[in-house]
């Protein structure tokens, strides 16, 4: 496995099985979530999405400047909130991938 140095780009990516019928109490919380997370130091992107082809699938991408940042959000008052909002919507384990990065650029 590489390195993870201070200064590794940390994306963030996976899936959340939810109840897809509460998608608006879905929905509500991850944009309440989503406009905290982006006012944190280092975080470059947090998105929130449902699968074309199952709406009780919810994906997460999540960028972070290091991972630093990104521990300093899983500690977040804003982070215990969205977990309580999402403990009767979530139906089972999320699927959850953490990437080191080391350089990105345009796709070609």
């Amino acid at each position: 496995m590489p390195t993870i140095t201070p200064d590794t780009t940390i994306i963030v990516a996976g899936t959340f099985p939810v109840d897809g019928s509460q998608a608006a109490a879905l929905l509500a919380a991850a944009n309440e979530m989503r406009a905290a997370t982006l006012q944190e130091d280092g975080c470059v992107e947090y998105r929130f999405s449902f699968a074309t082809d199952d709406v009780n699938t919810m994906m997460v991408f999540e960028e972070w400047r290091d991972q630093d940042a990104l521990t300093a959000h899983f500690v977040a008052p804003h982070m215990a909130v969205f977990q309580a909002a999402l403990a009767g919507l979530v139906t089972g384990a999320p699927v959850v991938h953490k990437f080191a990065v080391s350089g990105k650029g345009p796709l070609r």
